[in-house]
């Protein structure tokens, strides 16, 4: 009994479902008829999924199709269609509005039937579908009086009266209905970028098969070769193919297939997305182009022939270098512990200390124990490391040498080897070489790689000099901040003239204040010898060692005329403990150019422009020209004429 009474009131409930769905139906169907046009087609249109048009004025059928929510023309052509002209034919057919509408009983009334207002035989048939629903829409001819059409319903039971522009929009042109676009897959959803390039098989050339695919670093090859890819260049690149447009539609039959060049494309471009992908052949140029050039191209999946402009896809004929990262230095500056550069026997050893500066020892040979440790100047170590990282190939020379083409290039004698250890002591060797007959070429190789670099050779050669010199810390001594310098004096050691005397025993008393009595300029020039003699600096070192003068050549020598001299009152202990300081220097050789010495630190130096233009406010003995010294300017004589010649006798 529990069972007959379930099934009862099953048979109950979808009876009134059913009873629902009719009245709804009914509901919906007197709705439309009273809303007039737009209540009629408003549902169809909203989830539409193919669109028919026919018309007298058209070659051919067009049809559009959706798939999720991308619309495709499919016939007269296969291609993606303009989704903005799509919505704005769905847009404008969706708020249609009649001007007036009588239905079918009511012309035949008058003795008139669907030929009277041209729709037995429409000027255009429009059918939107939507799963297996579908309306059909036929126009006829104008109105006599206004720019109307006549629209026979969906329900085929009434006629509109519309204006025509609805008909104008339908009826666009199909270069206006189709996208220009080529690739819809994103930028950001690009994994890989597949690149054939095919060479003509009549000269006996195979084709290259490049490969990029995106990585968690960024960008690198997988074909022809295992090898980084510059990320900013790639984006670049897959930026230009996404953005390529097709220029103008080649219609079937206007054209042969090897006057385009598909049916053997010359390239052919991929871009791999998310589970799905795109490939375009590209094919001859065409004759008689005017303007930039172009190429005939087709996506492979798609019959379709248009023209797309040749730039971007002249550019990847190269993709295989072009495309490839140039900064092949993969250093941790902030982890690295030394530095070592060699050439044969000869090294300089680079070593972080634990305080965290650096230090500057060279070896005569590679066994022999290192001499003299230098202080390092922490600057140009800075430029060393990071100008090493950003080091770039300018081409690249060779991927997997042989033993033979490293012997070639030079790399059995290489000009520089640089080492580079990290923390952890792992070690990082690039290699410098180049063969003996070659004199403007340098290649690089980092050791356990298959690749070969040209880099360019005078500034990095210059970058690492086999000279202690050149690391060495630019400045020669800092005094500390208690010392006070007591006495300065500034002498020609030719003429025994003294130039610059002044003393100042009194700590409380600014140097500024002792030199009150020179002019503003030597009072200037004064304070800056005093902060030459306090924190000693060099613009580069000349030589290791101290000598009397100094040897341009070997049968040249510059010998010291000045010398400047201080007392010092350095702190410690209960008293101040007295030292002096002693630099010698040439005459000025330059405007940026005078050598100077030190034998309490056993060096000869350039000296830095501060120092040269303070040293030179004292030795300088040139008059100066009456307009700087306010002097009266004394008149010229003036040059006797050149008495006119004489003629000559014939």
């Amino acid at each position: 009994m529990r069972y007959k009474f379930t099934i009862i009131l099953l048979l109950l409930n979808l009876l009134a479902f059913a009873t629902i769905n009719y009245l709804g139906r009914q509901a919906q169907i007197n709705d439309s008829a009273t809303r007039g046009l737009s209540g009629q087609i408003g549902r169809e249109i909203i989830e539409a999924d193919r669109i028919e048009l026919r018309s007298k004025n058209l070659p051919a059928p067009r049809i559009l199709k959706r798939q999720g929510g991308t619309w495709s023309i499919t016939e007269p052509m296969q291609w993606p269609a303009n989704y903005f002209a799509v919505s704005r034919i769905l847009n404008q057919l969706q708020f249609l509005e009649e001007d007036a509408s009588f239905s079918l009983a009511e012309i035949e009334k008058t003795s008139q039937s669907l030929a009277d207002y041209g729709l037995e035989d429409p000027l255009v048939e429009l059918k939107i579908g939507e799963a297996d629903n579908e309306i059909v829409l036929r126009i006829g001819m104008l109105t006599e009086i206004g720019n109307n059409v006549y629209i026979l319903g969906p329900q085929q039971k009434n006629i509109f009266v519309v204006d025509r522009q609805m008909i104008d929009g339908l009826l666009v042109d199909l270069s206006d209905l189709r996208t220009r676009e080529i690739f819809n897959i994103p930028v950001f959803e690009v994994e890989a970028l597949s690149l054939q390039l095919n060479s003509d098989t009549e000269l006996g050339l195979g084709s290259l098969k490049v490969r990029l695919a995106r990585s968690q670093n960024g960008w690198s090859f997988e074909a022809p070769l295992a090898a980084e890819a510059d990320p900013a260049l790639v984006s670049t690149t897959i930026n230009a193919l996404t953005a390529a447009k097709a220029i103008r539609f080649i219609e079937p039959s206007s054209m042969e297939s090897r006057l385009t060049g598909l049916d053997k494309p010359s390239m052919r471009v991929t871009l791999h997305g998310n589970k799905r992908r795109q490939t375009i052949l590209i094919g001859n140029s065409p004759q008689n182009n005017q303007g930039p050039a172009t190429y005939f191209a087709k996506l492979e999946d798609n019959p379709t022939i248009f023209t797309i402009q040749a730039q971007a896809f002249d550019q990847l004929r190269q993709a295989q270098e072009a495309l490839r990262e140039r900064n092949f230095m993969q250093l941790n500056a902030a982890k690295l512990s030394s530095i070592n550069i060699s050439e044969g026997e000869r090294l300089i050893r680079l070593q972080q200390l634990e305080t965290g500066d650096w230090q500057v020892i060279e070896s005569a040979t590679t066994s022999q124990a290192s001499i003299r440790p230098h202080r390092a100047d922490p600057a140009v170590i800075a430029k060393l490391i990071r100008e090493l990282q950003e080091l770039r190939a300018v081409a690249f020379t060779l991927d997997n040498p042989t033993p033979s083409d490293l012997e070639r290039l030079g790399f059995n004698q290489p000009r520089r080897v640089i080492q580079l250890t990290d923390q952890q002591q792992r070690k990082y060797i690039l290699e410098l070489a180049h063969p003996d007959v070659e004199s403007q070429k340098l290649y690089a190789r980092v050791k356990n790689t298959e690749f070969i670099y040209e880099i360019e050779r005078r500034n990095t050669l210059n970058l690492l000099p086999l000279n202690t010199l050149r690391y060495r810390n630019r400045s020669l001594e800092t005094l500390a901040e208690a010392a006070h310098v007591t006495a300065i004096k500034l002498e020609n050691q030719q003429t025994g003239e003294v130039m610059l005397q002044e003393r100042n025993e009194q700590p409380e008393q600014s140097w500024l204040q002792a030199l009150a009595k020179l002019s503003q300029d030597k009072r200037d020039a004064a304070l800056q010898l005093i902060q030459s003699i306090r924190h000693p600096k060099v613009e580069s070192y000349l030589k290791e060692s101290y000598s009397e003068g100094y040897n341009i050549d070997p049968d040249k020598r510059l010998p010291w005329t000045y010398r400047l001299s201080a007392e010092l009152s350095l702190p410690g202990g209960d008293t101040p403990r007295n030292d002096s300081r002693s630099y010698a220097f040439t005459t000025r050789l330059a405007g940026n150019l005078q050598v100077g010495g030190s034998e309490l630190h056993d060096t000869i130096f350039e000296a830095p422009q501060t120092t040269i233009d303070a040293l030179y406010t004292f030795t300088e003995n040139m008059p100066l020209p009456p307009e700087l010294t306010g002097a009266p300017v004394p008149i010229a004589k003036p040059i006797p004429t050149v008495p006119e010649p004489m003629p000559t006798k014939k």
